[in-house]
């Protein structure tokens, strides 16, 4: 019942729920994100800068006052203790009032602060490389001594990298695991309305039934209602018109049938020459009592007319059963042998109108395969359990260029002498169509002859049922 157009119309309600969703997550897990890494970046930031602030405590302590000359108690291996990290390069520098180097690296220059105030920290590039300094300075009688402590920043950077690689991994694997429970919730959820979609889509067209929704969500409850509103107004429209057409049928056939019947008594009482044209009158009657009943045929299998058939599961040997003798009288006006083979098939669909499709198989091959012709009819069920339906004859065939033609109304071949109106092929395949079966023919030189085989879709367990629905 729903076209692949419909199907794409519109926004997927899981895309949007999705995106409703999970983008507020997302953005509030990145801001999380940022501030936990800001917060634990500055924290071992901090701890750096005390332990810089430390060495350059420790450094200033160095300095003393001899005899009246400013030094720096630095022995080598106090200075290397003072240097030695595994990872970063430490530089240090002591200088005098005068700005004059009393120990350490020349390059380095502390920065201009007031004595006794805590290290003062700053970054600089020294050699080509970042570096964090502390700068410190004393008050001496000699006058005022500053001190610089460096490092590079390689632990910082490492630490940072830590920092970060901790809070974006569990990060990501927590996104991830959320969208997969968002994905699968929102699909459990949306559960049932795909389930009430498959149940519209599997159902053949001319099932008018309402909707089954008990299992859909409170949500979607009032398009259920409104389905079954529609399918309601739908009902009672295909009533009326079936009701119409029941009644031109019979308005139609009854005195069509009178008139055949009184020309025949006519006809006994004259003689043989105006007998001919009595005759060719009753033939005439006959095609225009079959093309009305065609045409009504026709118009009770479209889909305004055929949606209130009965749609229940019925067996093809059983319609072939029914309607046999009908159609073997007529095949034996045309001398034609009609011959059945038919094994059980079920299938979901209305029995009339199958009824039709057969009978018009049947008048189709009986017209076109001509005199002493053998017409074959079998049903059955093929390796896909599917039900099948199929006619064959022994006549002339159907040439290559007419097979896509002959389905459509009033069509009829060039040079075809056969009686008929071109509507038998048409209301098969518009009764195929409503049941969503599909209609192939085979014919010469592939095949000894002509063959129709409708293929129907296998039956659904649900047929039966009072409604339809997931």
């Amino acid at each position: 019942m729903n076209s692949p157009d419909a199907r794409r119309a519109g926004t997927s309600l899981r895309r949007r729920l999705l995106v409703l969703l999970l983008a507020p997550l997302f953005l509030l897990a990145l801001i999380s994100g940022l501030i936990d890494y800001r917060i634990a970046s500055s924290t071992a930031e901090t701890a750096f800068d005390h332990g810089l602030a430390d060495d350059a405590l420790a450094l200033a302590s160095r300095v003393a006052l001899r005899n009246g000359e400013l030094a720096v108690d630095l022995p080598p291996a106090a200075e290397a203790i003072l240097r030695t990290d595994s990872e970063d390069a430490e530089f240090l520098a002591v200088r005098g009032p005068d700005g004059r180097l009393l120990g350490g690296d020349a390059d380095l220059m502390p920065d201009a602060v007031e004595a006794g105030r805590s290290p003062v920290l700053t970054d600089i590039v020294m050699r080509g490389r970042p570096v964090r300094k502390a700068s410190y300075a004393i008050a001496t009688p000699a006058g005022l001594i500053t001190v610089a402590f460096a490092e590079t920043t390689n632990k910082r950077d490492e630490a940072r990298s830590r920092i970060l690689a901790a809070l974006l991994i569990p990060n990501v694997l927590i996104l991830i695991a959320t969208f997969v429970l968002v994905y699968f919730g929102i699909a459990a959820g949306l559960a049932p309305l795909n389930a009430l979609s498959r149940a519209i889509e599997e159902t053949p067209r001319t099932d008018i039934r309402p909707l089954d929704g008990a299992d859909v969500p409170q949500e979607a409850a009032p398009l259920v209602a409104a389905i079954n509103r529609l399918l309601d107004d739908l009902a009672a429209s295909a009533a009326a018109q079936r009701a119409f057409l029941s009644n031109a049928a019979h308005q139609l056939r009854t005195p069509l049938a009178g008139l055949q019947t009184q020309l025949e008594l006519a006809a006994q009482d004259l003689p043989p020459a105006h007998r001919s044209k009595i005759t060719r009158l009753v033939e005439a009657t006959g095609r225009i009592a079959r093309l009305a009943g065609q045409l009504l045929a026709l118009a009770r299998s479209a889909p305004e007319a055929s949606a209130g058939h009965p749609v229940e599961t019925i067996d093809l040997a059983t319609v072939i059963a029914e309607n046999g003798s009908d159609w073997y009288d007529r095949a034996l006006a045309r001398r034609v042998d009609l011959e059945f083979e038919t094994a059980p098939a079920p299938l979901i669909g209305s029995a009339w109108l199958i009824g039709e499709l057969a009978g018009n198989l049947i008048d189709n091959a009986v017209a076109y395969a001509g005199p002493e012709a053998r017409v074959m009819m079998r049903s059955g069920v093929d390796e896909h359990g599917k039900a099948f339906l199929e006619v064959e004859d022994d006549g002339p065939g159907v040439p290559a260029a007419e097979r896509e033609r002959i389905f459509e109304r009033f069509y009829r071949a060039e040079g075809q002498t056969a009686p008929g109106t071109g509507l038998g092929l048409a209301i098969v395949k518009e009764v195929a169509d409503r049941h969503r079966a599909t209609v192939s023919l085979r014919s010469r030189p592939d095949f000894p002859g002509c063959l129709v085989r409708v293929t129907f879709p296998a039956p659904d367990a649900r047929a039966g049922d009072g409604t339809r629905g997931p």
